[in-house]
């Protein structure tokens, strides 16, 4: 059942079980899987004050992620059932923040996310500043300093390249790549073994450029060990060679 909290700062959640479709070999909640449970949480709250996809799409405007910092505890495995939550933290003039978190329903926090938005001209494929009514509308307060988010610079080098297509059915309603594919062409990069012992503890990924249907980059990964952690680099460069996204994934063994 979906929930508003009533406070100015307005919370939503609804409960989802996880399915076995939802997860890998392992039994745990993908990455991909997950980001698109944060965007089904997502859209049903606007979409309670005609503020979803559909609504967006008749204006001609879209939501546009520009970088997110996940914090993964744990991650839920099939039959589990979890509480999915999402809130608008605050906004400037070109910028949205929200944030999402997967939780036991005892209120364990297995993940938490917190992401950085634009708005986008979909005709003109331009960003837009922020509407300030909409904003209003869910209680999103205006921010005078901008929230931290990692600066994510390109590797010089990386040691595995893969080229990948973008399909049809990798598009979301913005006519570009839906945004928790990037995940699959990251995990798809690492060996079996390493993903079978491994579980991510951290993602930071900063998208530069949308990409679009028909195109051919390559998924970039070089995997280093910092500090007793084992980091992996991701990037995804166009057929120029230039970084579009890239990405840092810390890893701790299960």
């Amino acid at each position: 059942m979906n929930t508003i909290k009533a406070n100015e700062m307005t919370k939503f959640t609804e409960k989802h079980i996880i399915e076995f479709s939802d997860c890998d070999e392992n039994q745990h909640l993908k990455l991909s899987s997950m980001v698109d449970l944060m965007m089904q949480v997502s859209e049903h709250q606007l979409s309670q004050k005609n503020a979803g996809s559909e609504d967006l799409l008749k204006q001609g405007i879209g939501w546009v992620v520009t970088q997110y910092h996940f914090e993964i505890n744990n991650l839920p495995k099939p039959g589990d059932e979890v509480i999915l939550s999402t809130e608008a933290s605050g906004y400037n003039r070109f910028f949205e923040y929200r944030d999402f978190g997967i939780s036991t329903a005892d209120g364990e926090i297995l993940v938490s996310v917190q992401s950085r938005w634009v708005m986008f001209d979909l005709k003109k494929r331009s960003l837009i500043p922020c509407d300030e009514e909409l904003m209003q509308r869910f209680n999103v307060p205006l921010l005078k300093k901008q929230p931290f988010f990692a600066r994510l610079r390109p590797q010089k080098e990386y040691s595995r390249k893969r080229r990948y297509r973008v399909r049809y059915d990798d598009l979301d309603t913005n006519h570009h790549l839906t945004n928790s594919h990037y995940f699959n062409w990251f995990i798809d990069m690492l060996d079996r073994d390493f993903l079978r012992e491994h579980l991510v503890k951290t993602i930071d990924i900063k998208f530069d450029k949308e990409i679009a249907y028909g195109e051919e980059p390559f998924s970039c990964v070089v995997i280093k060990k910092e500090d007793a952690e084992i980091k992996t680099f991701h990037a995804i460069e166009n057929s120029d060679g230039v970084e579009e996204t890239v990405s840092e994934i810390t890893w701790r063994q299960i």
